[in-house]
Formats: C-alpha cells, sequence, structure tokens
C-alpha cells in the first residue's frame, strides 16, 4: 500500500507543471456551529488543480446523555474551471469517520435517540461541486457541497441495555460533504 501512495504522489507532482505555488488554510463554519474543531489546507498542484485535506473532531458531550462524538478525515483533488482559488470548482474526495452517537436523532444514517450506536467507522468518497467567493487577496468564503457513498460498521444497542449490542454494516448513498468556510490565502 505505501508503494501505490508514493507512486502516485510521484505521478501527481511531475505531472503537472510548476506553477505559483499557492496555500490556503480555512476552517468551515459548519462544523464550527456543532462545536466540531477542524482545519483544512489545501496546495494548488497549478493554474487548475489543487488537493484539499480537512481533519474535523469532536470528543466531548455538550449535553448529557445526548453525545455525538466524531473525528473526519476528508481527502480531495479538485478542477477549478478559471483558476486555483477562483469561483467554481468539482472535485472527488475520500473520507474516513470514527464515531459516538447516543441519544441523538441522525436522519441521513437512520440513527434514533432510542439506541446507542458505538465504535461506528466509516469509507467512503463522492463528487463535490464549491465556489469560492474572493474578499480580499487573502480572506474569501467557499461554499462546497458533496454526495457520494458510505460503507458504515457499527455495534448498535437500546440505551436502556447498552451490554446487549449487536454490529451491523450498512451502505448509505447522500450528502457526503457540507462546508461554508473561511479561507485564508497564503502566497
Amino acid at each position: 500500500m505505501g508503494k501505490l501512495w508514493v507512486s502516485f504522489l510521484f505521478f501527481v507532482f511531475t505531472t503537472f507543471s510548476v506553477y505559483s505555488q499557492q496555500i490556503a488554510i480555512k476552517s468551515n463554519l459548519v462544523f464550527d456551529a456543532t462545536g466540531t474543531l477542524n482545519v483544512g489546507g489545501e496546495y494548488a498542484i497549478n493554474k487548475t488543480f489543487s488537493v484539499s485535506l480537512s481533519a474535523n473532531y469532536n470528543g466531548w458531550v455538550l449535553q448529557k446523555p445526548h453525545a455525538w462524538k466524531h473525528y473526519l478525515v476528508q481527502p480531495e483533488v479538485r478542477y477549478w474551471f478559471r483558476e486555483s482559488f477562483n469561483e467554481h470548482f468539482i472535485g472527488v474526495h475520500g473520507l474516513y469517520l470514527g464515531f459516538d452517537v447516543e441519544r441523538m436523532s441522525l436522519p441521513f444514517f437512520g440513527f434514533t435517540r432510542r439506541y446507542l450506536y458505538k465504535g461506528g467507522t466509516a469509507y467512503g468518497g463522492g463528487l463535490s461541486y464549491g465556489y469560492h467567493l474572493y474578499l480580499t487577496p487573502r480572506l474569501n468564503l467557499e461554499f462546497s457541497l458533496g454526495v457520494g457513498y458510505m460503507s458504515l460498521k457499527y455495534s448498535k444497542s437500546l440505551y436502556t441495555k447498552p451490554e446487549q449490542s449487536e454490529l451491523l454494516t450498512r451502505n448509505y448513498i447522500g450528502p457526503t460533504q457540507i462546508g461554508v468556510s473561511v479561507v485564508y490565502i497564503i502566497n
């Protein structure tokens, strides 16, 4: 697996022409609103392609007994219609998610308040579309939405009987990415 990654990175960095290097650091306000710490970075490979990576973490209980603890990593490759960090883009993203859900309803995943969902993992990917809104030469806003597929595996038990759990897997097709991000550009 390591050789595959090295080969992929070698291909990416030797195929694309040298471009004025631009790096962006970002924070997704949607995740901020849920109390999830997040940070993202993006690197312009050339005039029309960039690679992005975001990491998110929420490890605390805000209101007992309800909890949605998770970590999420999302890499993405983007194609910009004009130029990197300017207006419209489409992307291909992957994701890896770890989660515990207690006494919360998450309708996208079919989770209800009656059950505990522990030790969950999910992986998948999808397609995204977004728009980068220019505010200043260094500060911008980014709007993005992605849809795709996830494979979930988790332990499910009644809230009243957490010791009696069953291991479940399921497939999910739907939104896999949403963002309203503040972006800081570094040249």
